[in-house]
């Protein structure tokens, strides 16, 4: 028998009931349980609830309607550092509330600047929803602290041709996507003759093929995430050609294709294997990136062009930061230069230096991460990973085994 009175009331509690798109990961189960039932009181669906750990992050994919995040640090010894690593792992667009006990002025400038929400604990139901409803509404008119969340944007420029700038900016992007479960998009900007598919690891890549039917000014989200490809997990490309652009134009043509994509990911690794040609080319190469990494190797020739470009970046843009990587591409005995070179005519280490390794492109061949294998470029690649993300550094031995006997030799 049809029930008249069964029906109105489902109805009514599904009128009643409102979407949250909110997820939570959490550290205990006290903190589940009031986040929840402060929902389930407001007439709230209740969150997603997932366990504040590494591989649980990688579970939000299926859940592409979420837009705020709560992350449970109360178990932390330092939230704003716990919470530097942590939101590596989660896209962009989404807003996101750390719940902590520290109470302090500096965790919550920390948080801040970071793009981070920050409720202090312990809470109760309604400080809960009111903090969450603040945020959600900042996310919908796209205000407050979260419109910080950005991808980071890292430049990867030789100081010359044939440094190794491909293989650095490969490895790096691999390392952030596979270790720190970043979502992340590698652009080449070597338009024709690169070898990036080499470093990468791909046996069967194309680069995509524009055209010039398609405006700098009338590309969209659909045109650029058409050309973006996913090699494997949170690592993509955004590679292209054309016989009828320039360089100049392709460049233009791919910096407009970012801006499209660029709120999908976490970072942004942009490989320039030589320097920018023009000045007009390398100003919007720099344009909005938060890291400029040179790469210079050990010839006397390498080190006077990273002397001439730093001074210039130094004199023109003084606010952004730069990192040197010293790649030694040859063994010790057929280099011109060597660290005490490096300190004495540029002022300064290099930040993170690569050791030669014979067997590298042995590696690259196999498909291997280098940073994965027992490689002696492993720790300096490591480490400039670390300086990219804010993790600390380990202290880099200036010789091993092997260079003494090559030195020896």
């Amino acid at each position: 028998m049809f029930d008249l009175v069964d029906k109105l009331s489902r109805t009514e509690t599904k009128k009643t009931t409102k979407s949250s798109h909110c997820a939570l990961f959490y550290q205990s189960q006290l903190c589940n349980a009031l986040v929840q039932k402060a929902f389930r009181f407001e007439g709230f669906e209740e969150p997603i609830s997932f366990t504040n750990e590494a591989k649980s992050y990688d579970k939000l994919e299926v859940h592409p309607d979420v837009e705020v995040v709560f992350i449970e640090l109360n178990q932390s010894s330092n939230v704003a550092e716990d919470a530097k690593q942590l939101v590596h792992s989660l896209p962009t667009h989404l807003s996101v509330i750390i719940i902590g006990n520290e109470d302090a002025i500096s965790t919550i400038r920390a948080l801040k600047e970071q793009g981070l929400y920050y409720l202090f604990w312990p809470a109760n139901e309604a400080e809960v929803m009111d903090f969450y409803r603040n945020v959600a509404r900042n996310h919908e008119q796209k205000q407050g602290v979260g419109r910080n969340r950005k991808a980071k944007q890292i430049a990867f420029m030789g100081v010359k041709g044939g440094v190794g700038t491909s293989l650095v900016a490969c490895e790096v992007s691999r390392s952030l996507a596979k270790h720190h479960n970043a979502s992340t998009l590698l652009i080449d900007h070597t338009y024709t003759g690169s070898n990036i598919d080499v470093m990468l690891g791909l046996k069967r890549f194309n680069k995509r093929s524009v055209q010039k039917g398609t405006l700098v000014s009338g590309i969209d989200s659909d045109i650029a995430l058409s050309l973006v490809q996913n090699i494997e997990k949170h690592l993509s490309i955004l590679a292209v050609e054309s016989d009828e652009f320039s360089r100049q134009e392709l460049h233009q043509y791919t910096q407009a294709l970012k801006k499209q994509v660029i709120q999908n990911n976490t970072f942004i690794v942009e490989d320039y294997s030589h320097t920018a040609t023009t000045n007009e080319e390398f100003e919007r190469a720099i344009e909005g990136i938060n890291v400029l990494v040179l790469v210079f190797d050990a010839t006397v020739s390498s080190l006077r062009e990273l002397n001439r470009i730093s001074a210039e970046i130094e004199l023109r843009y003084p606010e952004l930061k730069m990192l040197t990587v010293m790649n030694r591409s040859r063994p010790d005995n057929a280099a011109s230069i060597n660290e005490a070179d490096v300190e004495k005519y540029f002022g300064r280490k290099a930040d993170a230096q690569l050791v030669f390794d014979f067997k590298a492109n042995q590696y690259l061949l196999q498909g291997e991460l280098i940073s994965d294998t027992r490689s002696e470029m492993k720790r300096g690649l490591q480490n400039l990973v670390a300086l990219l993300v804010g993790d600390k550094v380990e202290p880099q031995k200036g010789f091993t085994l092997r260079s003494l006997l090559a030195r020896k030799g």
